[in-house]
Order: structure tokens, then sequence, then C-alpha cells
């Protein structure tokens, strides 16, 4: 499949990163150009997806900003967004759940390519595949890109830098990769051996030695949404407030996100999980 981008579009996504690039600001193209680049599913999209260092941020918006484009930051620890018409650059600067930050090491194991015709940084499968794993929530999953990308680009595929990656949340992995292994049981050989045996061995130690997670309810690292009566109602404390203290981010940013998310379930605009009020 070819991509289908509107004129304007192509237009508004070839310049911002032209921009950037004349600026000298490093950034990684994601979102639906990178799931392209390896997987070659197009799916239609208003929105250009950029991943930044923080510290990179501001001059981003600045140099876009000189350039034409409206500019606004919608939340202060990962999201900013430039205008174009109904085009929209989002400049991601981390995770939405506070988990991930965008740092050098995403540049480190960056693709060189042209994306629309500009010397670009696509982010590296092994990183895509990290952080769509926490997009897991009822009115977004992507299980099945990461089983697609397992599929369509196993050899682009760092599995000792994804299981790094991943960390203490390995478990999460080894859910994707039995997802992975469910939906192409002929193409199980995709994943190495001894990634499914180290994960396996792993499942087996803490069965009979359990480890001692430093988060004690991971809910809504998954999903903002169908989590909040833990947060709301079972008491269950809120990771995300956790993640922002130790990553220096505001912990208030995190409550009225939380607030926010409260109301647009309450009000039926999205669906959750809340409890009895």
């Amino acid at each position: 499949m070819k991509i289908d981008l509107a004129p304007e579009h192509e237009a508004a996504y070839t310049h911002a990163m032209s921009v950037l690039n004349k600026a000298g600001i490093p950034y990684l193209v994601s979102g639906a150009l990178a799931f392209y680049s390896y997987t070659g599913i197009w799916r239609n999209t208003k929105d250009l997806d950029l991943f930044l260092k923080p510290e990179d941020r501001d001059r981003a918006l600045l140099a876009l900003a000189d350039a034409g484009y409206p500019v606004e930051v919608l939340v202060q620890s990962w999201l900013a967004k430039a205008h174009a018409g109904d085009a929209v650059i989002d400049l991601i600067t981390g995770s939405g759940n506070v988990l991930i930050p965008i740092d050098d090491s995403w540049f480190a194991d960056a693709v060189h390519a042209n994306v629309l015709g500009i010397p670009s940084l696509i982010v590296s499968v092994t990183d895509l595949i990290w952080i769509k794993a926490y997009v897991a929530g009822r009115e977004r999953f992507d299980g099945a890109d990461i089983a697609h990308m397992i599929r369509r680009a196993d050899t682009s595929i760092d599995w000792k830098q994804l299981l790094n990656r991943f960390g203490a949340h390995w478990d999460l992995l080894l859910v994707y990769l039995h997802y992975y292994r469910f939906v192409y049981p002929e193409a199980k050989q995709n994943i190495p051996n001894w990634v499914m045996e180290t994960l396996a061995n792993r499942t087996l130690a803490d069965l009979r030695e359990p480890e001692k997670p430093a988060e004690p309810f991971r809910g809504t690292l998954l999903d903002r949404f169908s989590y909040l009566v833990d947060i709301t109602r079972w008491g269950e404390p809120d990771v995300r407030e956790w993640l922002a203290r130790k990553r220096h981010l505001s912990v208030k940013e995190v409550i009225d996100e939380r607030a926010a998310d409260i109301e647009r379930v309450r009000s039926g605009e999205v669906e959750g999980s809340l409890g009895e009020w």
C-alpha cells in the first residue's frame, strides 16, 4: 500500500521537517509514517508525530512559529502541537503515561531515511514496539501494530535492547509475544527462541520467589480511563504521580489530567470505569 496523503498535509509535513532540519533541531519521525516504513501498512492520518528530547521542544516550537505555524503546548510533560490548517504536527517528548522520556538513546538507535523526500531519522522498530506496548486502552490498543512489526520487521528488531527497554516490565513484553504467537502460529520463529526462554525462565523464577515491584499498581500505565475505578474507589495509587516525582515533572499536571478524565467518563464522552458514587 502506498502513502496516500492529501497534498496540503504532505506540504505541511515536509515544510515542518525542513524547518527543523534548517534550525539544526534533532527529531525522530514516528507514528503512521514510521509504522509504514516497517510494515508497508498505511493509515490515513492528519498528524505527523515527531519525537524530540525535552530540551529541544521549545526551540522546535519557536522555529515552527517563526515559519508561520500556530503552536501550543497541550501537556507540559510530553505533548505540544503545531498547526497548518487541519494538518497537525505533534511534538512528543515522552509517553502520555509519564513513563518513557525521549532521550539520546532513541537517537542512537534511529534509522536514517528520506521521509516524504526529506532527510530524517525514523524511530527504531525496537523503540516503536516498546512505546506502543503501553497503548492498551479500550479506545485504542496497539497490539496489532506490534504483531505486524514483528511479522514484517523481525530482522530489524534488537531483541536484547527490547528486553532491556522493558526492564522490570518484562511480563508486559511477554504478553505481546504470546499475542503475536497466537496471531501468527506459523511464523513463531520470528521471535528468537532465546527470547521466549529468557522470559519463561523469569516467569518460573517469579512464581517460585515473587519479585517485589517498584509500582504496586500499573493499570494507568496502559489505560487512563478503564482503571480510574481502582484509583477513585479501590484505593490504588496512580503510578503516574510516582513517576512524575521520580522524573521531576509536575504531579499537579497528572492529578489535573486525571480529574479531567473522570469528568469525561462521567459525562459519557469516553468509556471508562468509575464504580458507584
